[in-house]
């Protein structure tokens, strides 16, 4: 039992030297990236302690500058591109409200056209009546001059020289 209990003293000894190499190693990458921990808002530190946990957790024991950068570059490259298609949909969108506007003052226009149109509008059954009637005065005019006997002699300059002559006087 006490060959057990030095053996388990030994491993914990052995990890708690790991963890203290892996300490001094965090600290020399920190020192070689020009950060210091009191550099950080208390923000900044949670999510550190965080992201410390996750690396316990998952057993990960190098950092690598490289990966933030790409990860960092990687969020800016969104953050612009959700710019870039925000400032596309707001000039969507003003050309969508211009439409909409130009469509309005068309409507409107449509509108006043057609109200005025409508004002002038004949209803059906009065052109009828019109037609029907001019139809009658017409009818009525050719039965009258199928029963007027005009001469055959009769010459419609002589008369127009007649009424001029008349005039003059």
């Amino acid at each position: 039992t006490n060959y057990s209990y030095d053996a388990e003293n030994l491993k914990i000894q052995e990890e708690v030297n790991s963890l203290m190499r892996l300490g001094q190693h965090f600290d020399d990458q920190l020192k070689l990236a020009s950060v210091e921990l009191g550099d950080f808002s208390d923000d900044d530190l949670a999510l550190l302690d965080k992201c410390a946990q996750y690396y316990s957790l998952l057993h990960i024991h190098d950092i690598n500058l490289n990966y933030l950068r790409d990860f960092y570059c990687a969020k800016k490259r969104e953050c612009i591109e959700n710019r870039q298609t925000t400032v596309q949909q707001r000039v969507e969108l003003q050309r969508i409200l211009s439409s909409i506007e130009e469509a309005t003052r068309d409507v409107v226009m449509l509108e006043r056209f057609n109200a005025a149109a409508e004002e002038r509008l004949i209803p059906d059954i009065v052109v009828m009546q019109r037609n029907a009637q001019q139809l009658a005065t017409k009818q009525a005019l050719l039965d009258r001059q199928k029963t007027l006997k005009i001469p055959k002699d009769f010459s419609i300059e002589s008369v127009i020289e007649k009424v001029d002559s008349l005039e003059q006087r």
